[in-house]
C-alpha cells in the first residue's frame, strides 16, 4: 500500500478481524482512498468546505470506481462505490436474485455450470454493494460505523430477513419461478406481494384462455365450425356480459347462431 500522506488522518480497522479490509466494499485492501481527492485537497482547504480528510484503505476497484468523484466526506464516497458496484455488477446480482440452487442443480451440466458461476458472483456482488463498513479508529479515538438494518420483508404476514430469502419461499409455496419473482419486483416498485398477486392473476388468465380454447376446438369439431369463429363469437359474448362461463357462452352460439343451420 501507498504511504501516508501527512495531510490525511490514517483510518484504521479498530478490530484484528477487518484488518487489511476495505472499507467500501469488504474485500482486501491494497491500497488507500482519500476523503477528498489529494488532487482537490487544496480547493478544499481554501474553500473551507466539508471534508473528513482521511486515508481510507480500499481495494483497487473501489478506488478505481471513485475516480472523477470530488466528494469529501466518507459515507458520500462509500454512497457512490457501493451505488456504482449495483450498476456495474446489475446482470449477477439479477442472477442472484432469480435463480435458487435447487434451480440450478436440476440444469444440464454445461449450463450449470455457468449459471452457478454468475450465481457466486451475484451473491458476492450483493454482499459488497451492501457493505456498511467497519468500526475504525482515527487518532486513538474508535468511531462505531452504524450498521444498516435489514429492512424485514414481509409475505402475506411471513417476515423474511431479506429479499433472497423471500424471492426463494414465494417460488416454492406459490409454485412461480424465482425469476419471474424477481423480474416483477422493478415494475411493483419492490412489493413482493404485489408481484405474486399479479403473476397468480396472470397464471389464472392464462389458464382460462386455454380452457376456452379447449372448450372452442372440441365445439368447432362437434358442429362441424371454424375453431377461429367460435373463439371470436365466444369473446363477444363475454365481452357483453362479463357473469358467462366459457360454457355458457357456447350454449348461447348455439342457440342463437349454430343450430339453426345444422
Amino acid at each position: 500500500m501507498t504511504p501516508l500522506d501527512e495531510r490525511y488522518r490514517l483510518l484504521r480497522a479498530a478490530d484484528e478481524a477487518h484488518f487489511h479490509t476495505c472499507f467500501y466494499c469488504g474485500c482486501i485492501a491494497t491500497e488507500y482512498d482519500y476523503a477528498p481527492p489529494r488532487a482537490h485537497w487544496g480547493a478544499f482547504e481554501h474553500h473551507r468546505q466539508a471534508a473528513d480528510n482521511l486515508q481510507i484503505p480500499a481495494c483497487r476497484e473501489c478506488v478505481t470506481l471513485l475516480r472523477g468523484c470530488t466528494m469529501g466526506l466518507l459515507q458520500q464516497r462509500r454512497d457512490v462505490v457501493q451505488t456504482k458496484l449495483a450498476a456495474k455488477y446489475k446482470r449477477a446480482i439479477n442472477v442472484y436474485l432469480c435463480w435458487s440452487e435447487e434451480e440450478v442443480e436440476e440444469l444440464d451440466r454445461s449450463l450449470k455450470y455457468s449459471i452457478a458461476a454468475g450465481l457466486s458472483l451475484g451473491e458476492e456482488s450483493h454482499r459488497r454493494a451492501n457493505y456498511p463498513g467497519f468500526t475504525y479508529e482515527i487518532e486513538g479515538c474508535r468511531v462505531a460505523v452504524s450498521q444498516a438494518v435489514v429492512q424485514p420483508v414481509m409475505l402475506f404476514g411471513e417476515r423474511f430477513d431479506g429479499i433472497k430469502a423471500a424471492l426463494e419461499h414465494a417460488a416454492k409455496t406459490y409454485g412461480i419461478s424465482q425469476g419471474k419473482l424477481a423480474q416483477g419486483l422493478v415494475q411493483h416498485n419492490d412489493n413482493l406481494e404485489a408481484v405474486v398477486h399479479a403473476l397468480q392473476q396472470q397464471q389464472q388468465k392464462q389458464l382460462e384462455e386455454r380452457q376456452m380454447n379447449r372448450l372452442c376446438a372440441e365445439f368447432a369439431r362437434a358442429h362441424r365450425q371454424s375453431r377461429r369463429y367460435v373463439v371470436n363469437a365466444v369473446q363477444r359474448y363475454l365481452d357483453r356480459d362479463e357473469s358467462l362461463t366459457v360454457a355458457e357462452a357456447l350454449e348461447r352460439l348455439y342457440q342463437e347462431r349454430v343450430r339453426h343451420f345444422l
